[in-house]
């Protein structure tokens, strides 16, 4: 079960742990008497307040802090979440700022001075004519009617428990995975029966998310959090795996994707353009793998200098886009797989400086034209523009992409810079270890910093590789910032 943290009025960096899995959370909390005032089983309204900057709105919510989480949007472009600390579920409409917040039935109120939240929802879904929310703490899934404000539980405790991620199944059902052991997920059934799915030969692995193809395939991520035996740290690997939803047996043994690829807490994973994308949870890098050519590629994000690992947790990929937050880095990333750039925008204004900077924003949900993000101790519900074109870009110049190296070697990147910028500070990662920290490659652009301009500029970065560095495909990326937005160019370094 979750471990809840008392704070009052200080900063706090601790562990969450979901069963087994750790969730790595930065709380900021102040002592106060604006606890949920919404009693069980009831609702409010109210009108909550915007701020917008660059490419990001922000929702403010009432009280201390509702600790929202888990998001999905609604067709009719409104926005579900969970709030934890009330705790139930809430319906933002970005279109005049009504909120509407629903309390689950059955569960004390939040008292001061810290407010403490009540439930831990990870989980949402739109199905069936309710809005379900997991809960961790309670075991259940909870089963909103908007209509009425009727609730319905499913427990879970005996068959699947610690229901974390949620999800609408081809079949018409929706599926949850459970963060325990043995390995298992859980399908809920129009009806409100509840059956359970054994996952064989996953070892030590526990499900964390799940993502449907089609009718006959779905892909599931796994972290594997268990001690190593001889050096007792975390083995903090996983794995995805692929399985015919369809099945009607109880037990279904899951096929691992990609081989012996070792991945990092693989928390999330989304299938597009014959690929798969994988966030990894303890690394600098998300990975994909492409089913065509049986290789797996590892893309760094920009590093942050108050922490070795910027924590990616969800991915989503349409087409050659893909979108992922980065927990430690307080950011919401846009890869372009087509033009071999990464975007990086900052989800607050100012941007984070310091691990107390880190507002939590776990979970996101595509929309129309971008997508919606929830602020656990940031207490707000934000938008991101997905049509938002920083003011300048970087691009390679001259070159297909890939440096070819022999061990030793060395050569010259060209990099295009557009567009108009105030000073711009340089630096660069790559895909040799978890932190993307460049080690046995040497990377040296021509200047630090790009001093203000509006037209083409040019930037050379000298590329070296260690005479002792292991033969194979490495990924660079070369990033440009002038603080809230980070823009980076990728290319290869093969070295054989």
């Amino acid at each position: 079960m979750k471990t809840r943290i008392a704070a009052a009025a200080l900063v706090v960096l601790a562990i969450l742990v979901v069963s087994t899995f750790a969730v790595y959370e930065t709380y900021y909390a102040q002592q106060g008497s604006q606890c949920a005032p919404i009693q069980g089983g009831k609702l409010a309204r109210s009108h909550v307040s915007s701020v917008t900057f660059g490419a990001v709105t922000e929702y403010a919510l009432p009280g201390q802090g509702r600790w929202p989480n888990a998001v999905a949007t609604a067709l009719d472009g409104s926005v579900w979440f969970a709030e934890q600390e009330v705790p139930g579920v809430a319906h933002l409409y970005p279109n005049n700022g009504t909120l509407v917040e629903y309390a689950w039935p059955g569960y004390p109120t939040p008292q001061p001075p810290d407010c403490l939240y009540q439930a831990s929802s990870s989980g949402i879904a739109l199905w069936n004519g309710r809005v379900w929310a997991a809960d961790e703490f309670a075991n259940a899934v909870m089963g909103l009617n908007p209509a009425d404000g009727s609730t319905v539980r499913i427990n879970t405790t005996r068959n699947a428990a610690y229901p974390y991620w949620l999800a609408v199944g081809p079949d018409g059902n929706l599926w949850f995975t459970s963060d325990d052991s043995p390995a298992r997920l859980g399908r809920i059934y129009p009806n409100m029966t509840l059956s359970i799915v054994n996952l064989l030969g996953l070892g030590a692995d526990q499900p964390i998310q799940v993502d449907f193809v089609n009718s006959s395939l779905a892909f599931l991520a796994t972290v594997n959090e268990a001690e190593n035996a001889t050096s007792k740290t975390c083995i903090c690997t996983g794995h995805i795996y692929s399985f015919d939803p369809s099945s009607s047996s109880e037990d279904i043994s899951p096929t691992v994707v990609g081989g012996s690829y070792r991945l990092v807490l693989p928390t999330s994973v989304s299938y597009s353009d014959g690929r798969i994308w994988v966030a990894q949870h303890g690394a600098s890098s998300i990975a994909s793998y492409d089913f065509a050519t049986g290789a797996w590629t590892k893309y760094p994000t920009s590093r942050v200098p108050w922490t070795s690992t910027t924590l990616p947790l969800v991915v989503y990929a349409s087409g050659t886009t893909v979108w992922f937050n980065e927990h430690y880095a307080n950011k919401l990333a846009i890869l372009d797989r087509t033009a071999g750039t990464l975007t990086e925008i900052s989800e607050s204004s100012p941007p984070a400086s310091s691990g107390a900077g880190i507002q939590n924003d776990e979970s996101f949900a595509l929309a129309s034209g971008g997508l919606w993000f929830t602020s656990e101790s940031g207490n707000y519900v934000g938008y991101l523009d997905g049509n938002y074109k920083p003011e300048f870009q970087v691009v390679l110049s001259g070159t297909n992409g890939t440096v070819a190296l022999p061990p030793g070697g060395s050569g010259t990147v060209s990099l295009m810079v557009t567009g108009s910028w105030t000073s711009l500070n340089v630096n660069a990662s790559d895909s040799e270890n978890f932190a993307s920290a460049p080690n046995l490659i040497h990377l040296a652009p021509g200047v630090t910093t790009i001093p203000a301009g509006s037209s083409p500029y040019k930037l050379d970065v000298q590329v070296s590789v260690a005479q002792s560095i292991a033969k194979g495909i490495y990924t660079v990326a070369v990033t440009l910032t002038e603080g809230g937005v980070q823009q980076s160019a990728y290319f290869v370094v093969d070295v054989s």
